[in-house]
């Protein structure tokens, strides 16, 4: 009884000073749903200041182990096939490219997606998949006074004859972005996550899935390298960039379809090929159409550069931008590289992720000190004015040796000698039209040295930003 008589005598002020502490308790432990997005990143375009960019989380490979632990003969027998129902990979191919770099692109990086989507501006068989002719599915409106779609009816003939060169092919593939998410859907629309590549990109899928257990399908989340888009007013908005592979999340995916309907259930609103016509015609690029839409859906780029990286293989400017963080696409790869890629990510050990140190031993760079008809120079070199380097190659050598940060150069037959600060393998060059030759060198010692100062304790899986770019 004390405690009833105690709660008759609780005034009028007495309750809504207990619904005020009630109401603050509540805000302070968050909405009920807030256990469930613990794993969400936060969506600013960069963390806050004094934290660090990276999270350095303890993950887990996806991949079953051998049972004799060593790598399996067959390329699939360890391959997560059980996540592929939430995980819905499309690879984007056009008629206008190398029939071997697609063959080799299923080959290799695609071998083990047994339900892989290829979208295509044109139907066709491909070995076991169908390409699906997502152009052919965008409203007639988007044929009318449209020259960049006589490249497509060209190809509708379907004969010998029809054959589109590589200008045309690229011009046509901006259309294919928007209804190649709504084809995916379509297809598959219990998955969790849409993971989009292009036959030129390689993507190590141990690393991808171990991300992906890191990140909420539910939340809008839409991941890649950033890349500059349209304006929104004072705002510049982010796409992720094409070629180095991206991946929307179900619900992301869902806001960007979504339309609205009437009283009986019939579409009230257009669908997302026919709100985006306009732009699709006048903008140069499809992925950048695609970010713009995503971005006025309400889901914003979660910027992943570098794991997500533009560049090839050849290309990557070892430094600390690349070198303790996962790697999880490049892109313009070549035939090579995504034959010899998949080979050095079946035989890997899963113990960890692959890192951009372990692609530097894979490349074998700090092994050999000279190139001839090469240029390792041509990203983010620079030349020293005043250097004695530029008198001949063994100057030029001596002079890279002497700079501070100097680690590799190219010279150039007609008196150039370039520093390069990165660790890089570049490519091979041949005789310049004024008919000087390039020659490339590596500083073995001091890359040694560079490396020693660099071993990666933990991965560091970066956190978005869309200020740390490309």
């Amino acid at each position: 009884m004390p405690m009833l008589t105690a709660s008759r005598r609780i005034t009028v002020p007495g309750l809504v000073l207990f619904a005020l502490i009630v109401l603050s308790v509540l805000s302070l432990r968050g909405p009920p749903n807030a256990r469930l997005l613990s794993h969400t990143p936060s969506f600013s375009s960069s963390p806050p200041e004094n934290e660090p960019d990276y999270w350095t989380w303890d993950t887990v490979s996806r991949f079953r182990p051998s049972p004799s632990g060593a790598p399996a003969k067959d390329a699939c027998a360890a391959f997560p096939t059980e996540l592929l129902s939430r995980v819905q990979v499309v690879l984007k191919i056009g008629a206008s490219e190398p029939r071997d770099r697609i063959e080799t692109q299923l080959a290799t990086v695609t071998r083990c997606i047994s339900n892989l989507i290829i979208v295509s501006d044109r139907d066709e068989q491909i070995q076991s998949h169908h390409a699906h002719d997502v152009i052919g599915s965008l409203p007639v409106s988007y044929h009318i006074n449209n020259t960049d779609f006589d490249a497509y009816e060209t190809l509708s003939r379907n004969t010998q004859q029809s054959k589109i060169d590589g200008a045309q092919g690229w011009r046509l593939d901006r259309f294919k972005f928007l209804p190649m998410v709504e084809r995916a859907y379509e297809i598959n629309p219990s998955a969790k996550w849409f993971v989009f590549l292009e036959s030129d990109t390689f993507l190590f899928w141990d690393n991808l899935f171990r991300l992906l257990d890191h990140y909420n399908p539910d939340a809008p989340v839409y991941m890649g390298s950033p890349s500059p888009g349209s304006r929104d007013k004072d705002e510049t908005t982010w796409f992720a960039y094409g070629g180095a592979g991206f991946v929307i999340s179900t619900a992301a995916v869902q806001k960007l379809v979504h339309r609205e309907s009437g009283p009986y259930g019939e579409y009230t609103s257009p669908s997302l090929s026919e709100r985006y016509e306009d732009m699709v015609r006048g903008d140069c690029c499809g992925d950048s159409v695609l970010g713009w839409a995503l971005y006025q859906a309400g889901v914003k780029l979660t910027g992943l550069w570098p794991m997500f990286n533009p560049h090839a293989l050849h290309g990557i400017p070892f430094d600390d931008a690349y070198w303790c963080q996962p790697v999880i696409t490049l892109h313009k790869s070549l035939l090579k590289d995504l034959e010899g890629l998949s080979e050095f990510a079946l035989k890997w050990n899963r113990k960890e992720p692959i890192l951009y140190s372990d692609l530097l031993d894979y490349l074998q760079l700090g092994t050999f000190s000279q190139r001839t008809e090469w240029d390792n120079g041509d990203w983010g070199g620079w030349q020293e004015p005043d250097s004695p380097g530029h008198a001949s190659m063994e100057a030029c050598k001596a002079a890279c040796h002497d700079h501070p940060t100097c680690l590799q150069y190219t010279y150039d037959s007609s008196g150039h000698c370039v520093f390069v600060g990165t660790v890089r393998l570049g490519g091979a060059k041949k005789a310049l039209p004024d008919g000087s030759r390039l020659s490339s060198g590596w500083d073995v010692q001091k890359i040694a040295a560079w490396r020693k100062a660099r071993e990666c304790e933990k991965p560091l899986w970066m956190k978005p930003s869309i200020t740390r770019i490309f």
